[in-house]
């Protein structure tokens, strides 16, 4: 191949890396399975795994090895201390680029935390989200002060420690902390519990999220302030639901309201309560008390999102009908070009919600900017569940939404899903369509499997092997520029069709 060729495959490849980086490298590592660490399993159950094969020592899928999940599934720490001395890496990254002693803060489980000290472990990194070892403990939101002492003890800075939001360590614990006796142990420790966030917002709003009624009646009656923020147009009705275990009650908003904030409070971004809770409330006798209120349920937000497309994702079929029953135009879009239906589409909704949509008018024959169509948002939206893509699938085609000229398969092989990839082609798809780059499903394959596993089983279901790219290059030019495949033999590529 020449330099100029050369080039054309190495931007290909750059291409591909962008999209993809793990091709069907899916594990089989019992290690890696959250279901047998759930069960406790005793040292000599993992050593007989481990005799079988499993490699204790294996990174999991999004950064989760055995060792971590057996921290995160709290087991003893006599299998945790066997499980260390296997010899990992107390400090290498796993998910949010944590190491494990971040992840055992956010559990509170002391012992293990002192374990991991005295295997190595690092107290001063930050991770993705520019938390601190005291930030997960924060996260806990245990009161016990044995907890953060461990962190003042190996070099935490509780008065000037911020993530990424500009929260400090209260305003991180008050989610999930129920004694507010013990944010006396803060402010002896020097914390300012009047301090703002980056976005200007206090504890108060940070609270809220909790849906913690009780919790912020003591805030208030510690003086804690619940004024609107101007900096951003907030007020505390735009955190209701904000947690992922919020408690939304028509109690804690009538006690917001009484405090003499606004229901009908519209932020500076156009974001409203309506627009938080849409897609998160299940009673919608919420949805009437801001309504009345007087908030108008067809107001998008700076992403073009009314009530109805924040909630079609994954609202019930109650809620979202009655969004539908709401609004004043079925078939309106947010910025992204996407209507309620794609977006339901997208977030993969049952079949009852897709189906009232289209029943409501919902036009089927939705399209984006590139022509891809609802095949293509479901089959990009596929997190496993063959069963259920192949029902919907069949739904939408019923509907007269055709597969042809979508690149399904690419998608298939992005994903790494093989058996996504099987069904497609017995389906009936092209085998050798190209996508909007150029690439044929056995190019894009070639750029970024790991084996040479999915492209011999691309070839041997015929796929053309001298089509060339739009920079004509060949299969075998793209599988040789593959430094995965450096090791393999990939002859069987130069092979006709």
């Amino acid at each position: 191949m020449n330099i100029k060729n050369s080039i054309k495959v190495g931007l290909s490849l750059l291409i591909a890396l962008f999209f993809s980086g793990n091709i069907f490298a899916q594990s089989k590592n019992v290690f890696h399975d959250r279901g047998f660490w759930a069960k406790k399993p005793s040292i000599e159950t993992i050593e007989s795994k481990i005799l079988a094969g499993n490699d204790i020592l294996e990174m999991g899928p999004s950064g989760w090895d055995g060792t971590l999940l057996a921290i995160m599934a709290d087991l003893p720490l006599e299998t945790v201390k066997y499980l260390l001395d296997k010899g990992p890496d107390v400090n290498q990254m796993t998910h949010h680029s944590n190491n494990y002693l971040m992840w055992t803060a956010m559990k509170g489980n002391l012992p293990v935390m002192e374990l991991l000290l005295e295997k190595g472990s690092r107290t001063d990194l930050i991770n993705s989200h520019g938390q601190s070892l005291l930030m997960h403990v924060a996260q806990s939101g245990k009161a016990d002060k044995e907890l953060y002492e461990f962190c003042l003890e190996n070099g935490a800075d509780i008065v000037n420690d911020r993530d990424e939001n500009g929260k400090n360590v209260a305003q991180v614990a008050i989610g999930r902390l129920d004694d507010l006796s013990f944010l006396d142990y803060f402010v002896e420790k020097g914390l300012d519990l009047d301090a703002k966030d980056k976005d200007g917002n206090g504890l108060f709003h940070s609270a809220v999220s909790s849906g913690n009624i009780n919790k912020l009646k003591g805030l208030v009656a510690k003086g804690i302030s619940y004024q609107p923020n101007l900096q951003t147009g907030e007020n505390a009705f735009n955190f209701v639901g904000g947690g992922r275990s919020a408690t939304v009650s028509l109690e804690l908003l009538t006690y917001l309201k009484s405090l003499g904030l606004n229901p009908a409070n519209v932020t500076n971004t156009g974001q409203s309560a309506l627009h938080n809770l849409a897609g998160r409330a299940k009673d919608t006798s919420i949805f009437d008390f801001f309504i009345n209120a007087g908030l108008n349920p067809n107001t998008a937000n700076a992403d073009g999102d009314t009530p109805l497309l924040l909630a079609v994702s994954r609202g019930s079929k109650e809620v979202v009908s009655y969004w539908l029953n709401k609004t004043d135009n079925i078939n309106a879009s947010n910025v992204k070009g996407l209507t309620p239906l794609a977006l339901a589409v997208e977030g993969n909704n049952g079949i009852d919600v897709l189906d009232l949509l289209i029943a409501k008018g919902n036009k089927i024959t939705w399209q984006d900017k590139q022509g891809n169509n609802l095949t293509f948002l479901l089959t990009n939206s596929f997190r496993g569940g063959l069963n259920d893509y192949k029902e919907k699938l069949q739904f939408l085609k019923d509907k007269g939404v055709t597969t042809k000229g979508q690149p399904l398969l690419h998608i298939a092989i992005e994903k790494g899903e093989f058996e996504l990839l099987q069904y497609l082609l017995e389906s009936g798809l092209d085998i050798n369509q190209v996508n909007a780059n150029g690439y044929t499903p056995l190019h894009f394959a070639a750029m970024n499997s790991k084996d040479t596993t999915i492209l011999q089983y691309l070839v041997d279901k015929g796929a053309n092997t001298q089509q060339k790219t739009e920079f004509e290059e060949t299969v075998y030019d793209l599988a040789s520029e593959n430094e995965a495949l450096g090791n393999s033999d990939i002859n069987f590529l130069k092979a006709s069709k």
